[in-house]
């Protein structure tokens, strides 16, 4: 799924341009989104992220990108830092995926619920 002009995705999914924008800059990462205004382009990630799920707003978790600086005493979940939240958190991981992406670069999705929020790998 190549690149989409947002005005393009607002057009398939009936809803107005500017609820488009304002549900893709809140859920979105940062850099999933390029040009301004009715020229705005979403990545092929946030493309994918939009059309899933784009008419039902409130279930769309928030998505971050950032670095995974080390492992936890818990091998489930790894230390993670966005410049967006601006602080250190603890990422949900698959088994498969555990202990394998220090330093790398990651999308996790934020899910809050009456306890707080949460966080979660999100796979490519």
């Amino acid at each position: 799924m190549p690149k989409k002009k947002l005005i393009q995705i607002a057009k398939e999914q009936e809803v107005t341009f500017d609820e488009a924008m304002q549900i893709a800059t809140d859920k979105l990462p940062e850099g999933a989104l390029t040009g301004k205004g009715r020229n705005t382009w979403v990545s092929e990630e946030g493309t994918r992220i939009l059309e899933d799920s784009l008419m039902i707003d409130e279930i769309i978790p928030k998505h971050f990108t950032g670095v995974i600086l080390a492992e936890c005493p818990n091998p489930k979940y790894n230390v993670f830092f966005s410049k967006e939240i601006g602080k250190r958190v603890n990422v949900l991981l698959p088994r498969k995926w555990q202990g394998k992406l220090i330093k790398k670069t990651i999308t996790v999705e934020a899910i809050e619920d009456t306890k707080g929020v949460s966080y979660r790998y999100v796979g490519k």
